[in-house]
């Protein structure tokens, strides 16, 4: 489980397989599936975790330390692509 408000980030997670809650001061804000990310904005920002994820099935992580994820958006501009459009899509308003 990721904390939110952790004060240390140390890695940015893909989740490989199985699932996972994010929960924002309690509130389920989403529902990861295999492919998804998390633990970037910790990462990029320098700041404290900004929400709480929590696996809800038996599951598989990628694990890229922070000392590896700058070079690796630097070296992959695939990468950089889609984590801005995920990035995008949480922010975008949702419709009503």
């Amino acid at each position: 489980m990721i904390h939110e408000d952790a004060s240390v980030a140390y890695s940015f997670f893909v989740l490989v397989e199985g699932g996972a809650e994010v929960r924002r001061q309690n509130r389920l804000v989403a529902t990861l599936a295999p492919g998804d990310f998390f633990g970037e904005l910790a990462l990029i920002l320098g700041r404290p975790r900004t929400a709480t994820v929590t696996l809800t099935a038996p599951s598989r992580l990628l694990s890229i330390s922070a000392h590896n994820f700058q070079p690796l958006l630097t070296r992959s501009p695939e990468i950089q692509l889609k984590m801005l459009k995920t990035l995008a899509e949480r922010l975008a308003p949702t419709s009503t």
